[in-house]
């Protein structure tokens, strides 16, 4: 089992933040890792304004070169879905490489979204 860190970085903008859930998929040269959902220890996470929150993603193997991420978010039961602003999503491999995915844009719906590794402005 391989272990990939995980930190997404909320804008500073006015009504940035999220309390919807989140969901990542890891997508590498290798193969890829499910979707999977950034929640925290204490079960779901907040991605609040200018926050930069961390998690770990498990894969059975290395997934290679990241290449892509895929991400959606899903309103709690009983509340409304909500826009979010997310600045960046960076991985770090067990490998030791560091991979950077600019977003810079409001995700409002609940679709998936794909990022390409890159750099951001």
């Amino acid at each position: 089992m391989v272990k990939y860190e995980v930190a997404v970085t909320t804008s500073s903008l006015l009504q940035a933040t999220t309390t919807n859930n989140i969901f990542i998929k890891l997508v590498g040269t290798d193969g890829e890792r499910k979707r999977t959902w950034l929640k925290s220890i204490r079960g779901t996470a907040k991605f609040y304004l200018g926050a930069v929150s961390t998690f770990s993603v498990s894969c059975p193997t290395s997934l290679g070169k990241l290449v892509l991420i895929e991400v959606d978010k899903k309103p709690l039961p009983l509340f409304p879905e909500d826009a979010w602003f997310p600045n960046k999503v960076e991985v770090s491999s067990p490998e030791g490489d560091d991979y950077n995915f600019p977003i810079y844009r409001w995700i409002a719906d609940s679709g998936v979204h794909l990022f390409r590794e890159g750099t951001g402005l």
